[in-house]
């Protein structure tokens, strides 16, 4: 399996992939729409994971400044096997070394005991934090949620 850049030529594969994984209405508020792949394509921090030539996995990250400290922030990994998941996390992970920034973050629902165990493998620390999100405007207004991390 390898990690590499997304590119726009991978764009319908990955639209296929989150509906495979999450269905057609995926309730998360960063889908695989060709607007978001090309903003994460251009981060240099989202990857895919490619097996017998095709995506298997789908990390989606990016720099985010929090005044004097830059953190890659994943915001949306999807995979169909935990060897993906542990690759495109180790893909991340370098990447963000490479470019100079020391820490890397994500979201994480506690219930999924996969994606926890392969965080923690890569030195993730996982606290007893929690993400309130709140949905404002006409979505908010029609119940959508922000969702979790897959």
């Amino acid at each position: 399996m390898i990690c590499r850049d997304i590119q726009e030529s991978d764009f319908e594969a990955l639209g296929a992939l989150e509906r495979e994984l999450l269905g057609q209405q995926p309730t998360h508020r960063y889908r695989c729409t060709p607007g978001a792949l090309r903003f994460f394509s251009r981060s240099g921090h989202s990857f895919v994971a490619v097996e017998a030539d095709e995506i298997v996995g789908v990390a989606l990250a990016q720099a985010v400044w929090q005044g004097d400290q830059v953190t890659v922030l994943i915001t949306r990994l999807l995979s169909r096997s935990d060897a993906a998941i542990r690759a495109l996390l180790g893909a991340v992970v370098k990447s963000a070394y490479d470019a100079g920034v020391y820490e890397v973050a994500m979201h994480v629902d506690p219930n999924n005991p996969a994606m926890c165990q392969a965080l923690q493998d890569h030195g993730f620390q996982l606290g007893p934090l929690v993400l309130g999100v709140r949905v404002l405007g006409s979505r908010g207004e029609r119940g959508e949620v922000a969702g979790v991390l897959e």
